[in-house]
């Protein structure tokens, strides 16, 4: 890996000058300004105050995050890094790989509860908690997701002038989750192979299921690359088969061929992908029709619209339908997730879903949540808030 390896993944035109790469890197398109700047601090160039700042806070993130991740291991031996920190081990010495957040895989509850724990009673705040269906054979009943942020207090320099440039601290962030692939929210999440023969290839999967969520960044492809050169005959086997159990044909042969557009060769070649990915978008498309044209489903689609936005009249009234008819279990059976808000009451030892009159709540040990499809009416949480501290007789 080279100045040349970057500058390839911005596709630069010539004649930029480094600030101008840097900002080019900066971007969400390619994630790449600390990986650039070890190199070129490796290769004994002259680097400005500004960028020292820069890549020295950079370093520091990357690791706090690693004793972090050393303090959740220890706390949940079963626990397993994805992406992130896992593909940096990959870059070679000195590079950089920036860290925006960390993900991290609990198998099952004890492990979840327990991350969940540490970090609680660490100074996080828990910025989400979401819980949504599982799959027959999956290891737990209910796929659960918690994010947690906590102030980080790295002030990195940057140009003032320059949009991408960081300007202010931005916070550690944390998300556990039960299961390897949660990023698409119109299906239940996805386990992958367990007990992985392979932690490269589980991340290369999840890696690979970032573009249900956005498109591939540049980094995405040189992060691609490194983990398929790690791979050996189990990694790969086991790379197909989740591939397979996730249905990602699709974005598998797109992260190939921009690699190959590259002008890099993968390491590894999978044989008989085109028609897996033909197969792939046909059965999409029919599962598409058969979701659009369930009203309960077209029903939790539109109430999501009013947490990622937080208005809309058409939200509100599609969330307090749900509630009302058919009542947030049912979503949840329809394979759709349901997000939580905090109660106030006691934690429980274990985590449980039951029933309270229309409303559904969460016991966890973190405390009680109310579980709504959309954004959550104050009457609702006055309804279940009085008595979320005793326990009710309609566990589910």
């Amino acid at each position: 890996m080279t100045t040349a390896t970057v500058l390839r993944l911005l596709d630069a035109p010539p004649g930029l000058d480094d600030e101008q790469l840097l900002r080019r890197a900066r971007s969400a398109r390619h994630k790449l300004a600390a990986t650039l700047l070890s190199l070129w601090e490796a290769e004994g160039r002259d680097l400005t105050q500004a960028q020292i700042a820069e890549l020295a806070a950079s370093r520091e993130r990357v690791a706090a995050y690693g004793r972090i991740w050393g303090e959740l291991r220890r706390c949940a031996p079963d626990a397993v890094l994805l992406k992130g920190l896992a593909v940096a081990a990959l870059y070679p010495p000195g590079v950089l790989r920036s860290a925006g957040d960390l993900d991290v895989v609990c198998p099952g509850y004890a492990d979840f509860w327990a991350c969940a724990n540490q970090l609680a009673y660490g100074g996080w705040e828990l910025e989400a908690f979401t819980v949504g269906p599982a799959r027959p054979g999956d290891s737990v009943p209910h796929h659960l997701f918690a994010e947690f942020r906590k102030a980080s207090g790295i002030s990195p320099a940057g140009d003032p002038a320059d949009p991408m440039a960081p300007s202010g601290p931005e916070p550690f962030a944390v998300g556990l989750v039960t299961a390897e692939i949660v990023t698409d929210l119109r299906a239940p999440a996805r386990e992958l192979t367990r007990p992985a023969r392979s932690a490269l290839a589980t991340s290369a999967v999840a890696l690979v299921a970032e573009r249900w969520e956005r498109p591939f960044r540049s980094r995405d492809l040189l992060d691609l690359v490194l983990l398929l050169r790690g791979l050996d005959a189990a990694g790969a086997e086991q790379l197909r088969a989740d591939l397979g159990r996730a249905g990602l044909w699709p974005e598998w042969r797109e992260a190939v061929s921009r690699i190959r557009g590259l002008g890099w060769r993968p390491a590894v070649t999978l044989p008989g992908t085109r028609a897996a990915a033909v197969r792939e978008r046909a059965l999409r498309a029919l599962r598409a029709v058969r979701r659009e044209s369930h009203p309960v489903r077209g029903l939790a689609r539109l109430a999501r619209t009013g947490i990622e936005a937080e208005d809309g009249r058409l939200a509100d009234f599609a969330s307090d339908l749900l509630e009302r008819w058919p009542g947030p279990l049912r979503v949840l059976d329809l394979g759709l997730p349901l997000f939580g808000v905090p109660l106030d009451g006691p934690a429980s030892a274990d985590f449980g879903l039951e029933r309270r009159g229309r409303h559904l709540l969460a016991r966890t040990p973190l405390g009680p949540f109310l579980l709504v499809a959309g954004a959550a009416r104050q009457e609702w949480l006055d309804e279940v808030g009085a008595g979320s501290g005793a326990r009710s007789n309609t566990a589910v």
